[in-house]
This record gives C-alpha cells, structure tokens and sequence, in this order.
C-alpha cells in the first residue's frame, strides 16, 4: 500500500500526495497543467437558459391572473398558490438534491431538473376539461418549484469545475441571473400573448372544455379566445422547455477531462462533514446570513411590490412594467459587475459591501418617498423618482447575487460549493418565505419596506467590519501558480485524495474553516 511521507502540514498541501508513479496528477497525467476547454461557455449557457426557462415557467400566472381567472376558473388564492408552489417545494426539495449534487455530482442534478420543468409544462398542455386541468397546472407548478433547486444551487459549483478563477464569477453571475431574467420577462411574454379580458366576461357560464370555441354567446367567445392564448403560451414554454431537456441529455458532462484550477482539482469534505464543519466556520455564516437577510427578504418585497405602489399612485400595469425593467437591467448590468469583479482579483467583499450600501441608501429613499416624511423635492414621490429607485436597486440587488455565491464558496472552503452554495439559497428562501408570512401579522402593507431596511442597516456593518476578504480558493490558485508547483493525488474527484482536504482543516484557523 502506498503511503505518503510528509513531515509538516503545510508539506502535506504543496508536495505531491504519493511517489508512486502509478498516481495520477490533478491536472493532467502527462502534463501536470490545467486546460480550460472552449465548450464550457455551451455548458454555462445551456445552464442559463434552463434557469430562464424554470423563472419564466414559474412567474406564468401573476401577470396573467385577470385572464386565468376569467379563462381558466382560478380564483385569486389559487394564482397565489401557483406562485407560491415554488418556494413551498424549494425549501421541501433542497436536502434532497444536496445530496443529489454531493453524490452524483452536476450531470444527473442539473438534467433531473430539466426533465423536471419539460414534464411540468407538459402536464400543463394536456387537452382536459378545464376543471380537470387545474390540477394538472398545480402539478407543474410543483415540478417546476423543484426544479429551481438545481437551477439555484449549482451556478457556483459549475463555475469551479468547468471554468478558470479570472472567470469564475462572470460565469457564476451568468447562470445565476438569466434565471431572474426569465421571472422578470414573465411580465413581459404573459401580457403579450394573451390579452386582458373585458368586464363582460366575469361571472359567466361557459364550456368547461378547453378546445370549445363554437358559441353564439360573445362573452363566450372571448373566454375561449383568452383559453387558446394562454394554451399557446404553455405550448411555447413546453417547447422550449423540452428542447432545452434534450440538449442537457444528449450532452453536459459530469465535469471536464481536466480540471481548470488547482483548487478545482483538489477534493471537498462530502455532504455529512461539509454541513458538520460549517456550523463552526464563523465566516461562512456571516457571509450567508447577511446574504439571506437582504436578498431573501427583497424577493418576497418584490412579490408585494404592487401592493406598495399603489397608495403613492402607481397602477398595477406600470407596476409590472417597473418589475420587468428593473430585473432586465439589474441582470444586464450584474453580469457587467460581475466580469468587472473577476478583474478586480480578491476584492469580492469590497464589490459587496459598495452594492449593499448603495441598495441601503437607495431603499431609505424610496421609504421616505412612501411615508411622505418630506414635503419638498425631491423626497415628492413622483412615478419618476420611484423609477429612478427601482432601477438602482434592482441593479444593485441582482449584480450582488452571484458575489454572495462565490463568497459563501470561498468562506466555506473546502467545503464543497454545491453545498455551500444549496444552504445559501435554501436560507434565503425560507427567510423569503418567513417575510411574506409575517406580512400577515401587520395590517399595513408599509410594515414591508421597515422589514427591508432594517435588513439592510444591519446586513452592511455586520459584512463591512465582521470578516476579513475571503478568497481562499483564489490564494491557493495564485500561490500555486506563482510557485510552479504541482498537487497530485490518486484520482481526480475521488474520495482518495481527502488527505489534502483533511490537512487543510487540521491545520486551519478557527477563524478560517473550522474550529
């Protein structure tokens, strides 16, 4: 059996695991370098556009709900109810697919999840009755919410394996926000396909079957024409859907032939000991909860936006509107972020304590506009001024996504990023959820934005003064790199190479990956 021979830890991490010249190296048998390869932007944009496939899937019926109700026989609880699948089954499903991604690794979870939005937008196809195909539209609703667990969770471990650290965070904010890009374009592909029905057609008796658009009744024919809209909507999103399913099958490998980084190429602590050590990792919590604080608590305001525009005069059309913009321009502008900070080497903690500061005082704006504390411009709330707000958040909010990500993975290290980053995402959600839920306790609907900027005030000082820069990954990249030393081990990926893992946290601060 061969062993290996270090006489210190650090010796343990810079020499080669084995002398057995039967080992193979990291990198490359032959070479001992990493290679990047040209198909791994096809690998990051088919990801992205499964990501905007599920938003969109997921975000079908709000902008609709007037339609849907009138076409279909939903009532307004349950259009809530559609959009709240996705969370409810998020939160549900995430352990599950942690596991999924720890042992199975990229491949089986990302195409489960794009079997998982085809099959649910199929469902929602099917030539029923429409009192029968309710259910079926629940059902995909809650395939699709379950497949936002991959879509969510795997941008950050994609990135390590198929791409460079000077790229790590481009590709990241990539795959990450196209999924947010997809729920804002919902408002956008709902209103344009099908239209708003007439007063007309409410409270009317019509045919329950869906391809019934024989009548002498014109309110009738209306509510069968808005039937055939949003069935064409559905037929365009399972088409896509399904394309997007078959691309995945035929081909997205597991990982590279070569890893693109040394850090890539080095094991992580699996499922079980990964969420033991990061109960201890002071950082990794800081980073995550301050995270989960804002972003979770903006999605659920952004659910209720409406609702909050309407005393200062906003309709909820121009609310939409306001939605769909400001996501596409946080999404736009947060990949330009994003590909700016991967220049901007080791330098992720700085990027985001400036976007959260800005949302910070952007947000305290917006709340003195609301409560009319001040009576002289430009504190007046006007549509432009709420315009103007809405923008910088949303670019703020949507470019500081990805860095929460890649953060958590480097704070988290070496701890695997898939469950770093599912724990992430997962705590944002239930703090999302939580949010919407505590709505409920207060009768003013104001009561939300104070919930956002106390989140903020405290988020910013907490990440700006309560850790150190954390680019552990990076460090080990560069000090590699700089050395021109090379890191073997058994196998790529396997469990043989834990060593190294091992030694790194037996030799780690407290302060670093475990106490």
């Amino acid at each position: 059996m061969n062993t290996c021979d270090a006489n210190s830890e650090e010796e343990r991490l810079t020499s080669s695991s084995c002398e057995d010249e039967s080992s193979s190296l990291l990198p490359s048998e032959k070479s001992g370098k990493c290679k990047i390869y040209w198909y791994r932007w096809y690998i990051c944009f088919v990801f992205a556009f499964l990501g905007l496939a599920q938003g969109a899937v997921w975000n079908t019926w709000s902008p609709i709900d007037d339609s849907a109700e009138v076409a279909l026989g939903f009532t307004p609880e349950e259009i809530t109810m559609l959009t709240n699948w996705g969370p409810i089954t998020f939160i549900i499903s995430m352990p599950f697919y942690m596991w999924l991604l720890d042992n199975k690794g990229l491949r089986p979870t990302v195409v489960s999840g794009a079997f998982l939005v085809a099959l649910g937008t199929a469902l929602r196809c099917l030539p029923l009755d429409v009192h029968i195909l309710k259910y079926f539209i629940h059902a995909g609703q809650i395939l699709n919410g379950i497949s936002g667990c991959p879509v969510m969770a795997v941008p950050v471990l994609m990135s390590n394996v198929w791409f460079p650290p000077e790229q790590r965070i481009t590709a990241t904010g990539i795959t990450t926000l196209f999924n947010y890009f997809g729920t804002g374009a919902a408002f956008i592909i709902g209103p344009l396909f099908v239209q708003q029905p007439s007063n007309n057609t409410r409270n009317i008796s019509c045919s329950t079957h869906v391809t019934n658009f024989v009548s002498n009744n014109g309110s009738c024919q209306e509510v069968y024409a808005l039937r055939s809209q949003i069935k064409h909507v559905m037929y365009m999103e399972f088409g896509v859907s399904a394309a997007i399913f078959i691309s995945m099958f035929i081909f997205f490998p597991n990982k590279p032939p070569s890893p693109p980084s040394i850090s890539a190429s080095l094991d992580r602590l699996n499922l079980k000991e990964g969420l033991i050590a990061l109960k201890s990792n002071a950082r990794y919590w800081v980073v995550a909860v301050t995270s989960a604080m804002v972003l979770g608590t903006w999605g659920g305001w952004t659910g209720v936006m409406p609702l909050l525009f309407s005393p200062l005069g906003i309709s909820q059309n121009t609310s939409d509107l306001m939605g769909f913009v400001t996501t596409l321009a946080g999404c736009a502008i947060g990949m330009v972020i994003g590909w700016l900070t991967d220049r901007l080497k080791g330098r992720m903690k700085l990027v985001l304590v400036i976007l959260f500061t800005v949302c910070l005082l952007a947000f305290a704006y917006f709340v003195i506009l609301a409560n009319k504390w001040l009576k002289f411009p430009p504190f007046v709330a006007h549509e432009a001024e709420v315009w103007v707000v809405l923008v910088v958040l949303g670019i703020a909010m949507n470019a500081a996504v990805p860095l929460t990500m890649e953060m958590s993975a480097d704070a988290a290290y070496p701890i695997s990023e898939g469950t770093s980053a599912s724990f992430v995402v997962w705590l944002m959600n239930v703090l999302s959820f939580v949010f919407l839920l505590g709505l409920n306790v207060s009768s003013n609907p104001l009561f939300a934005n104070y919930i956002l900027l106390a989140c903020l005030v405290l988020a910013v000082p907490i990440l700006a003064f309560g850790i150190k820069e954390v680019n552990q990954r990076l460090q080990l990249d560069k000090q590699v790199k700089d050395d021109e030393s090379e890191i073997s081990s058994t196998s790529y990926g396997s469990v043989d190479c834990n060593v190294n893992t091992k030694r790194m946290i037996a030799g780690a601060t407290s302060e670093e990956v475990i106490a």
